[in-house]
């Protein structure tokens, strides 16, 4: 519940700062990505819950899990790759900063996340193209319910989906993480050592814009760092997973691949939650603007009890 409303303060946030830089339109589109998975565990979470009766589903809690997790699955790898072009944008600002916006300008910005979030929805295709719905009865309920079947042809279109979508991507998001933190790392410190060479004020006053974009650049290197330390966990179980037959669902060791699960579900919406923490910490406008709403609503507050 906090990462919820820390992305949706994240996003009124943004909102305020404006979308004249590119950065806060991705940055909002991944706060939107956020929610997602996070509202997504979170139902996941309730299914879970034994309060939850089997019998008071018209599906059987594991099948329901089973889809909810392909939506959490989704909006997860809508968040690392949108944090991927987030830290791609930034890398352009540091490293060409007189032609970056006539490279990426609003519209484009709009347009690639809009794209991301289409593109990748293809994701959960292939899990429900493998099923189909029909009725089941179920002895020990004396009830009939639907129940998700697999198609033949299932493990053939699994197995391609997983190579694309669970090996393929996460490790190709990593790579453009590494890469695009690596050059603006680089290039912060080659930039600070410059500056420490200027003495005039005048030359200070003109590169004062090069230095927010370097604050900027510090920011998103550290959003892509947790990134990867928090998503690379899933993405070598399923590795593991792929290579050792034993641990798919029918194997012997699937209670050790649920257990793992468990701690790579949790680094995820860790990930979805802390971004308001890292925004709040190193970007003073981000907490200028956040004081400033906090003020307007103690006030508004007040003024209403004073009714």
């Amino acid at each position: 519940m906090f990462g919820i409303a820390a992305n949706f303060i994240n996003i009124c946030v943004f909102r305020k700062l404006g979308y004249r830089d590119g950065v806060n339109i991705t940055l909002t589109a991944l706060a939107v990505s956020d929610i997602g998975a996070l509202l997504s565990q979170e139902f996941y979470n309730i299914l879970a819950t034994p309060m939850i009766q089997e019998y008071d589903l018209l599906l059987t809690k594991g099948q329901l899990m089973t889809v909810m997790h392909y939506i959490v699955g989704y909006f997860v790898r809508v968040s690392s790759v949108i944090t991927s072009f987030a830290s791609l944008e930034r890398c352009l600002c540091v490293v060409l900063p007189l032609k970056v916006k006539t490279i990426i300008t609003t519209r484009v910005v709009v347009v690639y996340n809009v794209i991301i979030f289409l593109v990748l929805s293809l994701y959960m295709l292939p899990p429900y193209y493998s099923l189909y719905l029909d009725v089941k009865f179920l002895p020990g309920y004396n009830k009939t319910i639907w129940y998700f079947f697999y198609q033949p042809y299932s493990e053939r279109v699994l197995k391609l989906s997983y190579n694309i979508t669970d090996l393929a991507l996460p490790y190709g998001t990593f790579f453009v993480l590494l890469l695009c933190s690596s050059i603006i790392y680089i290039k912060i410190k080659m930039m600070s050592e410059w500056r420490r060479s200027i003495s005039s004020a005048r030359s200070r006053a003109a590169n004062q814009a090069s230095v927010k974009e370097m604050k900027s650049g510090v920011m998103l290197v550290t959003v892509s760092l947790l990134c990867i330390c928090f998503l690379a966990p899933e993405a070598a179980l399923f590795t593991a997973a792929g290579f050792v037959r034993e641990m798919k669902q029918d194997g012997i060791y699937k209670d050790v691949m649920s257990l793992v699960l468990t701690f790579t579900t949790l680094l995820q919406t860790i990930n979805c939650s802390t971004t308001i923490l890292i925004y709040y910490k190193m970007s003073s406008k981000y907490r200028d603007e956040f004081h400033r709403m906090i003020q307007k609503y103690k006030l508004r507050s007040k003024f209403c009890s004073l009714k």
